[in-house]
């Protein structure tokens, strides 16, 4: 199972790489300290999944106890650092606000709502392992849209909510393949019918909350702390 996670993990660093190399790591010098502060939270996660995977699969427990630690400042600063990021692209976007603009404003706060929720699930069962592991593999998961997504934009020209219907088909046949794994185990792991409901309930909204009149005043509000 680590062996897999390793791999996986590793594939996502890479990928993510890929993904960000044409809009930021070419541009580095073009955008401002919002944009470089959730890149720096979010690769940091990126190699900790890394690291942790490494530390389970070569058997070295207590060293992967004492690295994840490191992820209740990380996780915080992830999560203040994409707010901050959110805000930062709604007060430099278009006024009146667009429906792109309120588009992927849903996209970045429900994905860091996912991801910090999978965060604490995976500490609240920290001592469960395969509980532990596969609530941190949810975090892994919501970074396949931003990911995924960009992939499709640089390589195929791929467009909003296309982009999406294909990195959140992805997410949710990832989680039906673990979740049919897990059934074979003894006991099974409980984590992936959650996880699955949880990204369906969030991905569901992205194709109409940002054309509501509630999540205009939201974002506008926002923009606005």
């Amino acid at each position: 199972m680590a062996g897999k996670s390793l791999a996986a993990f590793a594939f996502l660093g890479l990928a993510a790489v890929a993904a960000f190399w044409p809009s930021y790591v070419t541009r580095l010098t073009d955008v401002g300290a919002p944009v470089h502060a959730h890149a720096a939270a979010m690769t940091a996660w990126i190699v900790l999944l890394v690291a942790q995977a490494w530390l389970m699969r070569s058997g070295r427990r207590a060293a992967h106890r004492a690295l994840g630690r490191v992820s209740y400042v990380l996780v915080p600063l992830a999560v203040l650092a994409t707010l901050a990021l959110a805000r930062h692209m709604l007060r430099h976007a278009k006024t009146p606000l667009v429906d792109e603009t309120l588009y992927f404003l849903y996209l970045q706060l429900s994905l860091i709502a996912v991801f910090a929720l999978c965060w604490a699930q995976a500490i609240r069962h920290r001592r469960t392992p395969h509980l532990h592991a596969a609530w941190m593999t949810g975090t892994a998961l919501a970074l396949v849209d931003p990911i995924g997504a960009r992939i499709l934009f640089h390589a195929f020209g791929a467009q909003p909510p296309l982009m999406q219907f294909a990195t959140f088909a992805l997410v949710d046949a990832l989680l039906v393949a673990l979740l049919l794994r897990e059934r074979r185990r003894a006991p099974p792991v409980r984590a992936y019918p959650a996880l699955l409901a949880i990204f369906v309930a969030t991905q569901l909204p992205t194709f109409f909350v940002h054309k509501t009149a509630a999540w205009r005043a939201f974002a506008e509000a926002f923009a606005a702390r």
